[in-house]
């Protein structure tokens, strides 16, 4: 009875925790934002990109919307059954955002042997993270948070091979999204230590996934 009673009034007593308040509409502000330009670039690869370009867009759509709407869930939910799923869900698809971050950008411009098996690397670490998460249900710890940073700027390594194929306006902005990343996770390691830092993490992920949107949106969906 009481798996039940978790699942039929799950949701946060506002008015008992304010830090969950805070994380719930910093991340509910970026789960609708996803889902708005989630639409728009759906719109914009349909008409000016091609299948490479459409497949690119859509994974990274698909996990920025399942990430944001993962990590709201979590943090909109009291009841200990639904807030434990969902945050394994939401720690996991981390990893998934991350390498989707980069994964348009390989699959326009680098279809390469060198090219391809980057990616799938990359993927292989992402879905390793991903199901640690969900299979050993691990809290976000030290080890974890530095496999969050590898996997990133991995992405920003390959920079180089797309000078000349990305403006230098978009890697500039692919840059300043990983370095929004990176400094918001100073604010997820001390969360439990300082209040409404982990609030303040959520703000700098939303910075960082509006870069790379915009990136992906301007330099990689259409055609040229």
């Amino acid at each position: 009875m009481k798996l039940e009673n978790d699942w039929i009034n799950p949701l946060l007593d506002w008015s008992r925790d304010p830090e969950e308040v805070a994380n719930t509409i910093t991340h509910g502000l970026g789960f609708l934002l996803s889902v708005l330009g989630a639409i728009v670039m759906a719109i914009w690869v349909l008409r000016e990109g091609d299948a490479w370009r459409l497949l690119g867009c859509a994974v990274y759509a698909a996990s920025l919307v399942t990430t944001y709407a993962m990590s709201t869930l979590s943090h909109s939910c009291s009841s200990p059954n639904p807030k434990r799923l969902f945050r394994m869900l939401d720690q996991g698809f981390i990893y998934v955002l991350i390498t989707a971050s980069y994964t348009p950008f390989s699959l326009v411009f680098l279809r390469t042997g060198l090219g391809w098996l980057y990616l799938a690397v990359m993927w292989a670490i992402a879905m390793f993270g991903f199901l640690s998460k969900i299979l050993l249900a691990h809290r976000v710890d030290a080890s974890s948070i530095w496999i969050y940073v590898v996997l990133g700027w991995m992405g920003v390594v390959a920079a180089p091979s797309l000078v000349g194929l990305v403006p230098e306006a978009g890697l500039w902005w692919m840059l300043i999204g990983g370095l929004c990343y990176t400094v918001g996770t100073v604010f997820l390691v001390f969360d439990n230590h300082v209040r409404y830092f982990h609030a303040l993490w959520h703000l700098f992920v939303i910075a960082g996934s509006a870069c790379h949107f915009f990136v992906i949106l301007l330099f990689v969906a259409p055609l040229r």
